[in-house]
């Protein structure tokens, strides 16, 4: 979240280890931590949250929402990287893409037909720790998106036809993925990290690894993923317990167990070096993007490491953008995936200048401890844009899932609020220097603009 009015006193709320500074910017920061009671408030009142477990290990978790007539219902797989191989690497993928274009039972245009007439969206994704398949629809069109949405896990059709049709989409889309500077920069960025790594294998695949794939492959890895050890079902909306079960147990109430054993990624092998990559290309101005290994969110790191990087956001923001006009996007973000990193970014027409100034704001934060007050009104403000994130029913499932699946189980996502609460200025200074170090650099434009020993100096 940016405080883009009142970025200016950014820095008076902090005070030197050594000493204190004046502090002006209290009454500005309230205002933010006046808005996040009720926020979290909408949420919590909006209804209780459950668990159930079926007799062949499908565990479930519900979340009755009364303030709308929206259900969301989410069907995890896990494994994500770990499920394929540099050789099959976007079988996961397109197996979720060619199941919401036909089933044994539905034919394509059935399909598209049914979808049309309830306004329901039913979509499949894969990432690094998990795949999921995905469909939103009204609480009165539930029973028909559900049966949908289940014989599209259970009997995708996978016909050689339709395995072909989507495999030359999605090889289409990989060809050009370089061609935006941004995305560019962010997949040569995350290779540098992921070397060596499970996730060096993109779940997306290559051009190569797609290429290859064959419709047989498809039905083959179908079929190894429908176990109840690997997945994971979340529904959240205006629907009892009682009725979710229902549907959960004729669904899937069927399917083996299976012997599947979730095991969190290494760490990163490159994450203690620091390197540099430059793409050079005659771009209006220079993208740069550096990635470095983060806490996971299970980690008791990721709660202060989340304000650390809320406070560079503003930092960069105010000093690269506002105060030197040398860009106007540098950014901080944290992810979440089970190996975890973050990144900072920038485009900018003056590199070495831009990045120095972010340098000096990551060796402000590692060398200064925030005044108590001062970070109290910015955990206000995070947890106000945290929730307000969280408004809809499908982003509510997936953070349940989430947690479930990479934070130490679901009821953490109850406890986050007093998590973050608990956050002290020593705990933001010690995250700091722990993590915002070693970053893996990818830069696209003229390579003689680019000082690279000074950006492998952190």
């Amino acid at each position: 979240m940016k405080f883009n009015h009142c970025n200016q006193y950014t820095k008076s709320i902090w005070k030197a280890a050594t000493g204190a500074v004046a502090l002006n910017v209290l009454l500005t920061l309230t205002a933010f931590a006046q808005a996040a009671a009720p926020v979290r408030m909408s949420v919590a009142a909006n209804g209780s949250t459950t668990e159930f477990v079926t007799a062949n290990g499908l565990k479930t978790i519900h979340r009755r929402v009364t303030g709308n007539d929206v259900v969301a219902a989410q069907i995890y797989f896990r494994g994500g990287a770990g499920n394929i191989t540099e050789k099959n690497a976007g079988v996961e993928s397109l197996l979720f893409e060619v199941a919401t274009e036909g089933t044994k039972n539905f034919s394509k245009s059935e399909i598209n037909r049914e979808l049309a007439r309830m306004g329901t969206v039913i979509d499949g994704d894969s990432g690094y720790d998990y795949s999921l398949m995905e469909m939103r629809c009204v609480r009165q069109n539930f029973d028909r998106s559900w049966q949908l949405l289940a014989d599209m896990i259970l009997n995708p059709a996978c016909d050689d036809k339709e395995v072909a049709l989507v495999k030359d989409q999605i090889i289409s889309a990989l060809r050009q993925q370089n061609d935006n500077p941004e995305n560019s920069v962010s997949l040569l960025c995350n290779k540098l990290l992921y070397d060596s790594h499970p996730y060096f294998n993109s779940p997306i695949g290559t051009v190569e690894s797609v290429s290859s794939l064959t419709a047989a492959d498809v039905r083959a890895h179908h079929a190894k993923l429908l176990q109840t050890s690997r997945m994971l079902v979340v529904v959240v909306g205006n629907v009892s317990t009682d009725e979710v079960r229902s549907k959960v147990e004729a669904s899937f109430g069927k399917l083996p167990r299976g012997d599947y054993k979730p095991e969190a990624p290494p760490a990163f092998a490159k994450a203690s070096k620091a390197d540099f990559q430059v793409v050079e290309r005659p771009v209006a101005t220079n993208y740069i993007r550096g990635v470095f290994a983060a806490p996971p969110l299970e980690s008791p790191d990721y709660a202060p490491f989340s304000i650390a990087v809320n406070i560079l956001q503003q930092l960069f923001f105010q000093e690269v953008r506002v105060k030197r006009n040398l860009t106007y996007g540098a950014d901080a973000t944290l992810l979440t995936n089970g190996a975890n990193s973050a990144f900072i970014s920038v485009t900018t027409p003056k590199p070495n200048e831009a990045i120095r100034v972010m340098f000096d704001q990551i060796d402000f934060m590692q060398r200064q401890i925030i005044r108590e007050e001062g970070l109290k009104a910015i955990i206000s403000g995070f947890l106000t844009n945290y929730y307000t994130k969280l408004e809809s029913n499908d982003a509510q499932a997936i953070k349940l899932a989430e947690y479930e699946l990479l934070g130490g189980g679901w009821r953490r996502d109850q406890t986050w609020i007093d998590e973050v609460g608990r956050v002290s200025p020593e705990d933001v200074n010690r995250v700091s220097k722990k993590y915002l170090k070693n970053f893996h650099f990818a830069v696209m434009g003229d390579k003689r603009q680019f000082d690279r020993e000074l950006f492998i100096s952190r």
